[in-house]
């Protein structure tokens, strides 16, 4: 562990579990009989934690490898592409997208607030003069903290009859309820290094029919092309050699998950979170989004304390043993952020932020 009290918003620390997986040796996913059984048991697993029937397809790579592998698997030069941006990382699809050619259309609700009723009427303002190919939104918007309601959007997006939804979920699976079914999702994209407590050696990519559909018009043949993987049960092997340490390591995860039970960790994160805030306010540290912004269970984005720079409070906390990240964009400068996500979301560990920050405050 590189510093008593880790609470950045991911990676986040390992548990014993995931290294004990970690440090085994694994023949090669490519030829041994063992490690599709493993890989079958994984995505059903994380069909469970996701609330989808859909396939699960598990890439080597980060979290980013999946927004990039959906976008570049579906999205054609000139396919119109709606993005309902709440902050840092709704931009960042914006800009992916128009990386590939997409006409982008961006609705910017700023970087401190949530998806509203009254933003569910610009969107479909939009959809009904411009319909497009694709809506994208973030679930949970890491750099400010906030979590969005999909369920609306998704509803639109069957009414008007948009062909595909793309949801970045990086830093929302297995932190709270995701329903990618219910919600009409047709892109649900994650990663193993934030709530499931893995290294960032994996994400996956939860794929409707309509997403299928898509990705075999598209026929996009990269290394991080998603189509290979539609038939690797039947061909018995993957595109590229697969991680068999990271799938054992994702999996492990997953039972522990599932040996808490899913409902507990659940109400895990929303009580580390609650613990958190509220001592945040105790120590008279404001947070970033507004009051009515939904607040995401799993990171908090909080303005750095007066008479502070955003690396001179991250250093007080440092030398003090506790690591929080600052943030992106607008909040560069202003904010700072704790990842209470997966293994960090832990009460006696929040205690232990909450005294440092209160010594650091003191010592000023």
């Amino acid at each position: 562990m590189y510093a008593p009290i880790p609470m950045v918003p991911g990676p986040v620390s390992l548990s014993r579990s995931v290294l004990e997986a970690l440090a085994q040796d694994y023949p090669s996913g490519q030829i041994d009989a063992d490690f599709f059984p493993l890989y079958r048991s994984t995505e059903r697993l994380l069909q469970h934690v996701m609330e989808t029937q859909n396939r699960v397809l598990l890439l080597s790579g980060e979290g980013m490898l999946a927004l990039w592998s959906a976008l570049k698997s579906a999205v054609r030069t000139d396919d119109r592409i709606l993005v309902v941006a709440t902050g840092f990382f709704g931009h960042g699809i914006a800009s992916m997208a128009r990386e590939i050619g997409a006409r982008v259309t961006v609705l910017d609700l700023g970087y401190d607030r949530t998806i509203t009723d009254a933003d569910l009427a610009l969107v479909e303002e939009h959809l009904t003069v411009s319909p497009p190919k694709m809506i994208c939104a973030v679930h949970c918007e890491t750099p400010s903290g906030t979590l969005n309601p999909l369920e609306k959007l998704g509803q639109l997006k069957e009414q008007y009859g948009v062909p595909l939804f793309y949801v970045d979920m990086v830093s929302s699976v297995a932190g709270c309820p995701i329903k990618v079914d219910a919600w009409h999702i047709d892109f649900a994209l994650g990663g193993s290094q934030k709530c499931l407590s893995c290294p960032p050696s994996l994400s996956f990519v939860a794929v409707s029919e309509r997403g299928w559909e898509a990705v075999r018009e598209v026929k996009y043949a990269g290394y991080d092309a998603l189509l290979p993987f539609y038939s690797i049960y039947e061909d018995g092997r993957c595109p590229y050699t697969p991680n068999w340490n990271g799938i054992a390591a994702l999996h492990a995860s997953l039972n522990e998950i599932f040996r808490e039970g899913l409902a507990g960790v659940f109400r895990r994160h929303v009580s580390a979170a609650d613990f958190l805030r509220q001592g945040l306010d105790k120590l008279g540290i404001a947070l970033w989004p507004k009051k009515d912004a939904l607040l995401s269970p799993t990171v908090t984005a909080a303005r750095v304390p007066e008479g502070f720079t955003v690396s001179a409070w991250r250093e007080a906390l440092r030398v003090r043993g506790l690591v929080v990240a600052g943030s992106f964009g607008p909040m560069a400068d202003c904010v700072f952020r704790i990842g209470h996500m997966g293994t960090q979301a832990q009460r006696s560990l929040l205690a232990q932020a909450l005294d440092v920050m209160d010594d650091a405050l003191r010592r000023r």
